[in-house]
């Protein structure tokens, strides 16, 4: 392993664009894609999936002028107690249900 230091604005524009941290972030994506499609996995997380139809629910319900707050919690910082006081329908007390 070694580590190189050098100043970045001696580099040619060429050089500089790879150390781009989004070009690292777009390879290391490219990267677990293949290694998970050979594995016959899923090339995406199922929660990466959750969450943008979380985001879109989200985004319909602001369109519709549905009154929800600004920073809905994900719950995932709920404690033992607040599972346990989980109504029927899955919503504890303090949750907002949009319908």
């Amino acid at each position: 392993m070694a580590l190189l230091v050098f100043p970045t604005e001696s580099l040619a524009p060429a050089l500089k664009a790879l150390l781009d941290p989004s070009l690292r972030q777009a390879v290391a994506n490219r990267v677990n894609e293949a290694i998970l499609g050979s594995q016959g996995a899923r090339r995406e997380a199922r929660i990466r999936n959750l969450v943008r139809l979380r985001a879109w629910a989200e985004q319909k319900a602001r369109a519709s002028n549905k009154n929800i707050p600004a920073n809905l919690s994900l719950g995932l910082d709920a404690d033992a107690d607040e599972m346990d006081s989980m109504n029927t329908n899955g919503n504890s007390d303090g949750d907002v249900m949009v319908q």
